[in-house]
Order: C-alpha cells, then sequence, then structure tokens
C-alpha cells in the first residue's frame, strides 16, 4: 500500500450519506438472499446441519457478490455516476475487476465488523449480560438465528462500509481502477432546455 493508498483511506470524492447508498446497493440483496437461503435449508428442506449454511458462501463470494459491485457501479445515482477507467478509458467492468473491488470492500469491512461486535460484546460484559441469551440458540431455532445474524451483519456493514468506500478510488488495481463523475446542474440539465432559453435571448 503506497501513500496514495493511504491518504485515499481519509479522502473521498462522495460525502457519508452518498457512501451509504453504495452499501445500500451492497447489503440489502445480502440480507434478502441469506434469507431465502436459510429460510430454504431450514424451513423447506429442513436440514438441521450447521454445514449446510456454509455451502452458500461460495457462490455468493464468487458469483453473488462480484455481480452486486458491478450492479453498484451501473446504477445511476442522483449526484454521481461510478466508473471504471481502463488504460485512462472509461469501460466495462469485468468479473475479474468485479470480484477485486468486492474482496477489498469484503475484507476491510469485516475487520471493522470484528471491532464493532468485540467492543459491543465487552460492553454487555461490563453490563453483566450474557450475549448468547439475547439471540434464540441455533439448535433450538436455526433459521431465526441465520437470519438475525444475517441482519446484524449487514446492518453493521451499512454503516461500516462507507469507511471503507474511499479504498475503492484510492486503491490502483492492477489495469484499471475505479472512479467518479460529479453531476452538476448543468450537466444534468435537457438539452431542449437549454436550446429554448438560447432562442429567448
Amino acid at each position: 500500500m503506497n501513500f496514495a493508498e493511504i491518504s485515499g483511506l481519509w479522502t473521498c470524492p462522495l460525502r457519508y450519506s452518498e457512501r451509504v447508498a453504495l452499501a445500500w446497493q451492497l447489503t440489502w440483496p445480502a440480507v434478502v438472499t441469506d434469507v431465502i437461503w436459510s429460510f430454504t435449508v431450514y424451513v423447506l428442506l429442513e436440514i438441521q446441519s450447521q454445514g449446510a449454511e456454509l455451502l452458500y458462501i461460495f457462490p455468493y463470494l464468487l458469483l453473488v457478490a462480484p455481480w452486486l459491485v458491478r450492479r453498484m457501479i451501473r446504477k445511476p445515482y442522483p449526484a454521481f455516476r461510478l466508473k471504471v477507467l481502463r488504460d485512462g478509458f472509461a469501460a466495462e467492468m469485468n468479473y475479474t475487476e468485479s470480484f477485486k473491488v468486492m474482496w477489498l470492500l469484503i475484507w476491510r469491512t469485516s475487520i471493522l465488523t470484528l471491532g464493532a461486535i468485540f467492543v459491543f460484546s465487552f460492553f454487555l460484559r461490563y453490563l453483566n449480560v450474557q450475549l448468547s441469551s439475547l439471540v434464540p440458540r441455533s439448535q433450538e431455532a436455526p433459521f431465526l438465528n441465520a437470519a438475525g445474524l444475517s441482519i446484524l451483519e449487514n446492518t453493521l456493514a451499512l454503516f461500516l462500509m462507507p469507511f471503507v468506500v474511499p479504498g475503492m478510488f484510492a486503491k490502483r488495481y492492477q489495469g484499471f481502477r475505479v472512479a467518479l463523475d460529479r453531476i452538476t446542474l448543468s450537466s444534468s440539465a435537457p438539452p431542449t432546455a437549454s436550446r429554448k432559453q438560447t432562442r429567448k435571448l
């Protein structure tokens, strides 16, 4: 990690609320797919093995998450647009590029999430509250346990991922980088409106 990447961790062309909008595009589909998978495994198929839940991790990391990143990049936002630059020119993000961006966002967010959970559990321990007593046991209610854990993790990610989004712009990936175009009022105005104003003048 060079100096540009380190400084990029603290500077970002997006405001925090705009970074939350990006995180939302990744977290809400993750919750939906997690809940659907857990419902299928524990309710429809009535599988009690915890290993069945882990089987979803691999297709999620290899297929679902990279697709969500490409969807996030392509999505139009009110005040900005994301783009991929390859050799200085705008290009369509491919699978390998989306996987690299996904991996950066996931592992850095995971570190912050683990830190937040540690602080929260330490605080509960200070209050003499057992964290296990707040959630149902996996043996008794496996679906509720899995769905609740997914909601908790992705809720934390929704508010913590914006802190690692600047690294997505600062990172100089091999062969490409993620850039941003800020949309101004003048650039977003329709061309017909400007022509009419010119004619009136």
